[in-house]
């Protein structure tokens, strides 16, 4: 196999573009985006070896994102344009691919800025009744250093979907008595109400601990941690001020 190192010439000759089709599932991605390096590799291009894997990155994007939308086969097509290599992914959706922001809550089209940021361009264009996406890297271009970082991080947040956060959690109260001392409590806090947990009966009076422990003790044997009432029994340690 030949040495994908940045030095080497570009072929004589242009290849002869390599086109399949990609079965509509999340199992068909990972062996269609190694056969794409496969076949840059083949090709005897001068890429390096992050470069490779910047067009793996890039190509699972686009196939991820036919996979999840359009459900049914998609076409894949990979060209050397004598410059960049160049990889296609053809649907039968005419929807455009839509580039979100980074804080958008939705999913879906966050992964195109990962495009954006390994690729040397990016676009579509209509194709009879669906689309063709697109993406070029260049044998000389690999996003290194803090960019490169940024842009992976990002990837891995996106697939690894949203954070739920527990209802609720043990925070630090700082809380003065009837004698102006300053005492160090902690209470359970309820992310849905956005409220300390109260004392049963009582409308204004925090559920208070005077050790972090106590109260992670509470939390968890209380039932809390599936999301019940934390409204229980006084727990040893309990701050009443």
């Amino acid at each position: 196999m030949p040495s994908s190192t940045a030095t080497e010439q570009s072929p004589a000759t242009i290849p002869i573009p390599r086109s399949w089709n990609v079965d509509p599932t999340t199992e068909a991605v990972r062996p269609t985006r190694r056969l794409i390096r496969q076949i840059a590799e083949s090709w005897g291009l001068p890429f390096s070896d992050s470069s490779l894997r910047d067009v793996e990155l890039c190509a699972a994007e686009l196939l991820a994102n036919a996979v999840d939308h359009v459900r049914e086969p998609c076409g894949v097509t990979v060209r050397w344009t004598g410059e960049r290599l160049r990889v296609e992914v053809a649907d039968r959706s005419a929807q455009p691919p839509v580039k979100r922001a980074p804080d958008d809550m939705a999913t879906s089209g966050r992964g195109l800025l990962l495009v954006e940021a390994l690729a040397h361009s990016w676009g579509w264009h209509p194709n009879g009744v669906g689309k063709v996406t697109w993406f070029e890297v260049a044998p000389d271009q690999s996003v290194t250093g803090d960019a490169r970082l940024a842009a992976l991080v990002f990837a891995a947040q996106v697939h690894a979907g949203p954070v739920t956060l527990p209802r609720y959690e043990v925070r630090l109260i700082d809380s003065r008595s009837p004698h102006f001392r300053l005492l160090e409590c902690w209470g359970i806090y309820d992310r849905e109400q956005h409220e300390y947990v109260r004392i049963p009966g009582s409308s204004d009076r925090i559920k208070r601990f005077y050790t972090e422990s106590a109260a992670e003790a509470h939390l968890r044997y209380s039932g809390t941690v599936s999301g019940t009432d934390p409204n229980g029994s006084a727990e040893e340690g309990k701050c009443t001020t």
